[in-house]
């Protein structure tokens, strides 16, 4: 009995494993389309609608045309300087085999390999045709902690 659920914990434990190390993949790779400038390729990461919820609104992206503009009015207005973006940190919450929750932290750099700005997000992703693709993303500066 003992040995079947070590066994269960066992397959449980490399499943999820698996799920976010693809995850982390696709992250990866939207990343490097990002920091390349890939518009041709970045919608492939994507699930649409995507939505971006920012503070003071929500912008819906409903084509790859719309996500393109989108991303180079993001790109158009980082600093000349700019060089590469890197994850920092993943939290990863996965809610079963197609639908995950990740909150990640990336810094972007300059030429000089400074770091000139830090942020999170939260990426709500959906497994589709065996490929995770983002569908939401949220955007933080920080989180204000609430006590009881």
């Amino acid at each position: 009995m003992i040995k079947k659920v070590a066994y269960s914990i066992l397959v449980l434990c490399s499943f999820l494993f698996s799920l976010e190390s693809d995850i982390i993949k696709t992250l990866e790779d939207y990343n490097d389309a990002f920091v390349t400038e890939d518009y041709k390729n970045i919608p492939y990461f994507f699930d649409f609608p995507v939505s971006f919820n920012l503070k003071d609104k929500s912008v819906i992206a409903g084509n790859k045309l719309k996500l393109r503009l989108i991303y180079k009015k993001l790109r158009g207005g980082l600093p000349e300087n700019y060089s590469y973006s890197k994850w920092e940190n993943f939290n990863i919450q996965v809610l079963d085999n197609t639908l995950a929750i990740v909150d990640a932290s990336f810094s972007r750099y300059d030429n000089d390999d400074s770091i000139i700005y830090s942020g999170n997000g939260f990426y709500t992703l959906r497994k589709i045709d065996n490929k995770w693709k983002i569908y939401s993303l949220t955007p933080y500066d920080n989180i204000i902690k609430t006590t009881d």
